[in-house]
């Protein structure tokens, strides 16, 4: 897509896919990434090249931010996709802070809790600024983060994803079948058992999770995203707003201060 003037390019690096975009930069303090999208995707991590192929063809970002759960397996393609700006621009890779943007960490050791964690909880935030928050992020993995009215995060939990929850069973069992199920109420074949079932194991965590913290702030409110959200929104029973790529909304939270 053609694009005259700055843009910042953001990067939400997963286990899986690799999601990114280009916005404007924020012409006021509250904006959000729907108000400055440009254009942007995700990939399979395996599919980072042809990714890179396209970036080369674009005029340099006057920012580049990356949040990368995968490691050096993906950080040096990365920056091999770079080298093209390396003279305009310099990437930052996101690192957990003790406090940004408003969010503060509750982690033993700040710097040890996943980016992708801190982006989602800030991109929230900004979201749904001044309020108790339940940050549900479904992906390979599901996390569960919660965040007080004033921006604290409290603590949170990390479970297997429903698609990790399926590759499980019948990898780790002998019987069990690999094919694609659906959800149902009342399944009658083992393929729509293990959707179901899965399914069932993901929102009733997270609506535990939302009961249990709920009793301290009444108002708590659960905010979802990722990628399996859109599978677990109608299973959940509790009030909820759904948000495309919480990742991608803190990072540009963070960009505007950088």
């Amino acid at each position: 897509m053609e694009h005259s003037g700055p843009y910042q390019l953001l990067i939400d690096v997963g286990n899986t896919f690799v999601k990114w975009g280009r916005y404007t930069p924020a012409t006021s303090p509250h904006s959000l990434t729907h108000d400055n999208f440009i254009e942007g995707d995700r990939v399979l991590l395996d599919e980072i090249q042809e990714l890179a192929t396209y970036w080369r063809t674009l005029d340099a970002p006057s920012l580049i931010l990356v949040s990368n759960v995968a490691g050096t397996r993906l950080r040096n393609p990365l920056l091999r996709a770079f080298e093209i700006w390396v003279d305009e621009v310099q990437p930052h890779w996101l690192v957990s802070q003790a406090a940004q943007c408003g969010v503060t960490n509750g982690y033993l050791n700040p710097g040890q809790l996943g980016s992708d964690r801190w982006a989602a909880m800030i991109g929230a935030r900004a979201v749904m600024p001044d309020k108790p928050l339940l940050v549900a992020v479904c992906g390979t993995a599901t996390t569960v983060d919660l965040l007080s009215a004033n921006g604290e995060f409290v603590g949170g939990a990390i479970m297997p994803g429903l698609g990790l929850m399926q590759r499980v069973l019948h990898e780790q069992t002998a019987a069990l079948p690999d094919s694609q199920g659906e959800y149902v109420d009342y399944p009658r074949q083992t393929v729509d058992a293990i959707a179901s079932g899965c399914a069932h194991a993901q929102a009733g965590a997270v609506e535990r999770l939302y009961y249990l913290h709920k009793r301290a702030a009444l108002d708590l409110h659960c905010v979802i995203s990722g990628g399996a959200a859109r599978t677990l929104a109608p299973r959940l029973t509790i009030e909820f707003t759904h948000h495309e790529n919480l990742v991608l909304e803190g990072l540009y939270q963070i960009a505007q201060t950088l």
